[in-house]
């Protein structure tokens, strides 16, 4: 899988060198090319040369039929009135299948009489009724890569926004292989829980709960296999035995509140907010303490303090404050208010202290993807503010996803390529006072995955995948790095620059 932008570009560099494709000027009509590269929709071969609504180029964009066969196929729904237009959207995906079982789902049908030539143009006209995708209405006459009609059906531009982000469609190109599309799959493979020297293990969904977890070989070339129950127990067991050694575990400490003064041990941490010294809805404030006791020098301390209320996000004036404790003298991190993840001790006596973004909705928290380093004299240094990242997301950091470090204490990271500093003016959510994330995008060519050491040196490894698919990183025991698509059954090794997708009908056909 390439990322939206390199996808993006390797298709429109591939179409230019071998569809010269200009628009028409003769009225409201554009010309359109058949599409000359191989296009595969969840893994078959479409026939673009006899099918009578074949895939077409645009302004060197793909465009794909809207066609009965191609929607089911994609298990997209659609609507259509005089009144209203067509209405694009899709229904499958509140659990990991879709509406129709795979091994259920009938073959794409390819017959076809057409005989389309592949160094001609063809007319289209711009589609001049309402569209709707997924519950937005498209002004197609604003459009860069507008809806067309070609042969009275329509057709959609395969736009990173609309099919990947809108429509829940993975988009993969290959030099030997062209585009495919993925769109209505089940999600057959769930999660990578566990990897020895050739494998990784890799737990599963789908209709049949007798089986459970895939082996795969890290090579990529081989068939994943089906784990019987017993291997499956195995497995886990090891898993979960398979920690990190060198992490300090958090344990309870008590927080005196002393008038409008929070202490622990007699020293004094800090001093309650106007909002937090009254009642809110019946309840008290609650104040919960957490100790990471790393050696006899160096400790952490992470105070929270809240109104026990239900509420969706964060309860209301919520906050963390972050303490070191060094010889016995207590300072506040104050650029890091929130639970550490992963407080890890390294070989050199450097500690990491990291833990991933904070969701929130079908967003993230700003500025809650946290890095720091604890040198062995107990000073702090933060690699948001160090790097100027907005967040940093530790690879490997949560329970059952590898080794988050090796032998020297480096660690994976990804970095999103947006800066540290928040607008003024930004929205706050009323809750928490903190800052939701947007859905617009940082600089692509810091966006990536990185290994960073314990002086907080990066190395750029790979790209990543797009930062709204909120895809898990596995990091396996020889530090390569690993991911499942969210829409395909696709395992890509981000180290090495390789991927491998299956389809959910040869991976369940094998149980």
């Amino acid at each position: 899988m390439l990322k939206k932008t390199m996808l993006a570009s390797l298709i429109s560099l591939m179409a230019a060198s071998v569809l010269p494709l200009q628009a028409g000027a003769a009225g409201n009509t554009v010309q359109v090319r058949i599409t000359e590269f191989p296009v595969k929709v969840n893994g078959q071969i479409i026939n673009n040369t006899q099918k009578e609504y074949p895939f077409l180029i645009y302004k060197d964009i793909t465009y794909l039929p809207l066609n009965w066969d191609l929607l089911r196929e994609l298990e997209l729904s659609s609507e259509w009135s005089d009144t209203e237009g067509l209405k694009i959207y899709r229904t499958c995906c509140a659990n990991d299948y879709g509406d129709i079982p795979a091994l259920e789902k009938p073959p794409l049908t390819q017959a076809g009489t057409a005989n389309n030539a592949i160094q001609r143009s063809y007319n289209a006209v711009p589609s001049s009724y309402p569209i709707e995708i997924r519950g937005m209405p498209v002004d197609n006459t604003a459009q860069t890569y507008p809806f067309l009609q070609f042969r009275d059906v329509t057709y959609m531009p395969l736009t990173w926004d609309l099919a990947h982000l809108k429509l829940m469609m993975d988009l993969q190109w290959s030099p030997e292989e062209g585009l495919s599309l993925w769109g209505g799959e089940d999600r057959v493979m769930q999660q990578i829980v566990y990897d020895d020297e050739e494998s990784l293990y890799i737990s599963t969904t789908g209709t049949n709960k007798e089986k459970t977890m895939l082996k795969v070989s890290k090579s990529l070339s081989a068939a994943p296999e089906w784990l019987e129950t017993g291997e499956e127990q195995a497995i886990r067991e090891k898993a979960e035995q398979s920690g990190d050694t060198n992490r300090v575990e958090g344990k309870e400490a008590v927080i005196e509140k002393d008038g409008n003064t929070l202490r622990y041990n007699n020293m004094t941490l800090s001093e309650l907010r106007d909002e937090e010294k009254n009642e809110l809805g019946g309840t008290t404030l609650r104040i919960e303490g957490t100790l990471y006791d790393i050696d006899d020098r160096r400790k952490l301390l992470a105070v929270y303090t809240y109104y026990p209320i239900a509420v969706i996000g964060p309860p209301p004036h919520s906050r963390y404050q972050l303490f070191s404790i060094v010889d016995g003298k207590l300072k506040a991190v104050t650029e890091y208010p929130y639970l550490p993840e992963l407080v890890l001790k390294n070989a050199d006596g450097t500690v990491w202290i990291a833990r991933d973004r904070q969701p929130f909705r079908n967003l993230y928290y700003l500025n809650s993807g946290l890095l720091a380093l604890m040198d062995t004299d107990g000073s702090i240094r933060l690699a948001n503010e160090l790097w100027d990242e907005q967040d940093v997301s530790p690879v490997g950091i949560r329970k059952l996803t590898g080794n988050p470090v090796d032998s020297k204490g480096s660690l994976i990271v990804r970095l999103y390529g947006k800066p540290r500093k928040v607008a003024e003016g930004g929205a706050v959510d009323p809750s928490s006072g903190r800052f939701p994330l947007t859905v617009e995008y940082g600089d692509p060519e810091k966006d990536g995955l990185y290994e960073v050491d314990t002086s907080l040196q990066l190395k750029k490894l790979s790209g990543a995948p797009d930062p709204m698919d909120d895809i898990a990183f596995y990091r396996d025991r020889s530090g390569n790095v690993f991911s499942i698509n969210r829409y395909s059954n696709t395992l890509t090794n981000w180290t090495k620059h390789e991927s491998r997708t299956w389809t959910d009908k040869e991976l369940l056909k094998q149980r």
